[in-house]
């Protein structure tokens, strides 16, 4: 009988505890913030609940955010572990955030190519494999693409947020809106700080050389004409226009630097695109350019001031690359000035 009572006893006493902890757990609310950038806003929602992440084999919790994208509201994990993207690796680890997966192409980017072992290739970009995408079992899918099909295949995979190509038209709306969504921006205000220090130096080494009515064109070579480029668009135009802020052409203002960057030059009329200096983008096949007649006559070329650039380093135009080329820019610049005074 005494027996029988101790149990009942202790039974009672079990029970009240699970009472008191249950009435804690209930007075935890959820909370939410929202945030505005150029890529959308995001309302954050926490949860007290957790899971297992069993392709990690650690903790993850299950908190979850409302990212309202361009294309839509999107629950994203709070803290994303494995994500896929196609072309916005710079970004991810700008802020110090390692993607499970991405396009091949954007892994062979020379400007980080000490940053990307163990991120797997999940194809081209003409042809991403989803069911590679599938065996990396992602949280969460950032794309530029805007192929409907595409973006509803990643959609049955994991959440998706779509980033459309030039969303951003510079590296410090890129890297605060990559910060935003991630959740890092004090990871973001940091890359940027140092990202201005070592742009500012690379614009006073610079200006040591180059006087400020001097202009800069950005062309690139084909087999029957040239192409010109803006300040949004690769080929260095980011890192010549907007990071070292060298002087375009008042037709490449008028022309290239709105909502149209490139276009086709014929070799006729090719000096009316042709500044004081001029960036060529080469290919293997077209390295050491010589032109005809019309491009020896072009004062870029008498006076020693093309620059070569080889295309399959400064097509990339993310904020690690820009940051990298507007460097090499500064140097070529110098080099080249130094050799013209001999």
């Amino acid at each position: 009988m005494f027996a029988a009572k101790k149990r009942f006893s202790g039974l009672l006493l079990m029970l009240a505890i699970i009472m008191i902890l249950a009435a804690c757990s209930s007075g935890t609310g959820s909370t939410a913030t929202e945030q505005t950038s150029a890529a959308g806003t995001e309302t954050t929602t926490a949860s007290s609940e957790t899971n297992t992440d069993t392709s990690s084999g650690s903790d993850n919790s299950n908190a979850t955010r409302i990212y309202k994208s361009l294309s839509g509201d999107v629950e994203i994990p709070a803290e994303p572990k494995r994500i896929v993207t196609d072309m916005y690796v710079s970004d991810l680890l700008a802020l110090g955030v390692k993607p499970v997966g991405a396009v091949q192409y954007y892994l062979e980017n020379p400007f980080y190519a000490d940053q990307v072992e163990g991120i797997e290739s999940i194809g081209d970009r003409a042809a991403v494999s989803m069911e590679k995408v599938i065996a990396m079992n992602p949280d969460l899918i950032i794309t530029y693409s805007d192929q409907a099909s595409e973006i509803e295949s990643y959609q049955k995979i994991a959440p998706t947020v779509v980033i459309p190509y030039g969303t951003f038209t510079n590296v410090h709306d890129e890297i605060r809106g990559f910060g935003e969504l991630m959740n890092k921006s004090e990871a973001a205000e940091a890359w940027l700080k140092t990202y201005d220090e070592r742009i500012e130096a690379a614009r006073a080494k610079v200006k040591t050389v180059i006087k400020p009515e001097e202009t800069f064109s950005i062309l690139e070579v084909s087999d029957k004409s040239y192409y010109g480029y803006g300040d949004n668009f690769g080929r260095g135009g980011q890192a010549v226009y907007s990071a070292l802020q060298l002087a375009p052409l008042e037709i490449t203002k008028k022309e290239l630097m709105g909502d149209t960057q490139w276009k086709e030059i014929s070799r006729e009329v090719v000096g009316d695109y042709a500044g004081d200096h001029i960036f060529l983008t080469v290919g293997e096949n077209n390295k050491n350019y010589q032109g005809d007649s019309i491009w020896k006559s072009l004062p870029a070329v008498k006076n020693n001031q093309v620059y070569e650039l080889l295309e399959d380093r400064y097509w990339y135009f993310d904020p690690i690359a820009i940051q990298g080329q507007a460097e090499e820019f500064a140097d070529m610049i110098v080099e080249r000035a130094e050799q013209n005074r001999k």
